[in-house]
């Protein structure tokens, strides 16, 4: 019951936000994870990588979602 009310709750909040907001968003979330991967690369190369592909492909997506 709750479970279902959090659900409902969730869906109308995401339909007030626009997808203009939610592509800035994965943009900026993917160029600090880009960055916080350099930094860490030094110290876990497969933690940096990782933080870095998903930084490249939040960039990535974000970017080529503008341009449709």
């Amino acid at each position: 019951m709750i479970d279902e009310i959090l659900e409902l709750l969730l869906d109308v909040v995401v339909e007030f936000i626009p997808n203009s907001v939610w592509k800035i968003l994965a943009f900026v979330i993917g160029a600090v994870a880009t960055a916080a991967g350099v930094l860490m690369l030094d110290e876990s190369l497969w933690t940096g990588g990782a933080l870095i592909t998903v930084g490249l492909f939040l960039l990535a997506g974000s970017v080529i979602s503008w341009f449709r």
